[in-house]
């Protein structure tokens, strides 16, 4: 059977109602679309199921003359859905009137800003507003969570109140040239102080807001929790710079701590010294007792050398059975009177091996570095060789 013909007095009314308006059929059929639904849906939709226009197709009526009111999607020319509320009245006919008007502008900021509200709540790093002097106006339960505080106690603190003492600077020094416009943002690695005493690092990307005149409004803050990356880090770094044998440094660390020690002599004026020290006859002890006992007195040796340091100065294993002492500041007497002391502790290493007592001897030389002396760590550890060199020459 043909689709019944809406009266024809409804149809001229659609035609002047400035919103979009339907007429569908009995059978789900849009008959009649007025000029309105053109704008609405990018393209006549006459003859088109109601399905293909609005994704809920329930015309939400009970009985002839009753009128609905809902929310629902509609779909443009290209497919792009977007919401419009739907008012539908049902003819005795069977025919419906849908009136349909998409949802405004406001609504849909609406809308983003509790979608926008609920990801800063649940999302799974650090977030938080700052106002233009740095403290906290707003923060969510990730951040909560890195700082260990409650939300409320956060509120009305300064960020720089809960960074690590060493990253304040570096923080204020940035927040200037953004202020100053030479940075857009700043992003950091940068350490927070739990009121524990726990400190904990994290990736901070601080972004400043300006209205439409760039006049300052607030800072976006997010916080990534780096600690256990820092952590394995740090690890991987001391395997890189220790000893697997003996726990000391090795070469590599040591000739960054004699690279900073001969920078600061040169800046604050006073010297150091590098004392060299070299175990003679070890060959022979490994040979005759196995590399076992060999390993066993060269762990002697360092916690025998550790026992005499400084918390300042660096013990290390500069290969086989050579070590070393850096006093990054030191008089040539402090230094002597150190070598002699060193030399005491030593002598007094022994290990049981057997039905014998391996007793060490060591060889031990220094070299001395002030701040006029232009030299390098090569430069340093080469003179406390042939120190050691010449100190062995004497006593053979």
């Amino acid at each position: 059977m043909p689709e019944p013909e809406p009266p024809t007095h409804d149809v001229c009314a659609l035609t002047d109602l400035p919103v979009a308006a339907l007429v569908v059929s009995a059978a789900g059929t849009v008959v009649v679309a007025n000029p309105a639904c053109a704008g609405v849906f990018g393209r006549d939709v006459t003859g088109t199921p109601l399905g293909e226009v609005l994704s809920d197709v329930a015309l939400r009526t009970h009985k002839g003359g009753d009128v609905a009111a809902w929310r629902t999607e509609a779909r443009s020319r290209d497919g792009v859905p977007f919401l419009v509320d739907a008012t539908a009245r049902l003819c005795a006919d069977g025919t419906a009137v849908v009136v349909l008007r998409p949802v405004g502008e406001a609504l849909v900021l609406e809308e983003s800003q509790r979608h926008l509200h609920a990801a800063f709540e649940t999302a799974p790093i650090g977030m938080a507003f700052f106002d233009t002097e740095g403290r906290y106006i707003r923060a969510n339960h990730a951040l909560s969570e890195l700082l260990g505080r409650p939300v409320p106690e956060l509120l009305g603190l300064r960020d720089s109140d809960l960074t690590h003492e060493d990253d304040r600077q570096a923080d204020i020094d940035a927040a200037w040239r953004i202020l100053r416009g030479e940075l857009d943002t700043w992003v950091v690695e940068k350490r927070f102080v739990r009121p524990d005493g726990e400190v904990v690092w994290a990736i901070a990307n601080m972004t400043f807001l300006r209205d439409e005149e760039r006049r300052p409004l607030a800072w976006l803050g997010q916080f990534q929790d780096i600690t256990g990356r820092k952590a394995l880090e740090a690890q991987l770094r001391g395997l890189a710079e220790e000893d697997p044998l003996t726990g000391l440094a090795n070469r590599r660390r040591i000739d960054a701590a004699l690279r900073e020690a001969l920078n600061l002599s040169v800046r604050h004026g006073h010297g150091g010294a590098l004392v060299y020290v070299d175990l003679d006859g070890f060959k022979a002890i490994n040979d005759r007792y196995g590399h076992d006992a060999g390993d066993a007195l060269l762990r002697a040796t360092a916690l025998a050398m550790r026992s005499r340091c400084r918390v300042t100065d660096t013990v290390a294993r500069m290969g086989g059975d050579e070590f070393a002492v850096l006093l990054p500041i030191a008089t040539p007497t402090q230094a002597r009177t150190f070598q002699a002391t060193l030399q005491a502790v030593l002598d007094e290493v022994s290990l049981p091996a057997g039905d014998a007592t391996v007793r060490l001897r060591a060889t031990l030389g220094t070299s001395w570095f002030g701040p006029d002396d232009a030299l390098t760590p090569a430069d340093v550890i080469a003179a406390a060789d042939r120190a050691m060199y010449a100190a062995r020459a004497t006593t053979a």
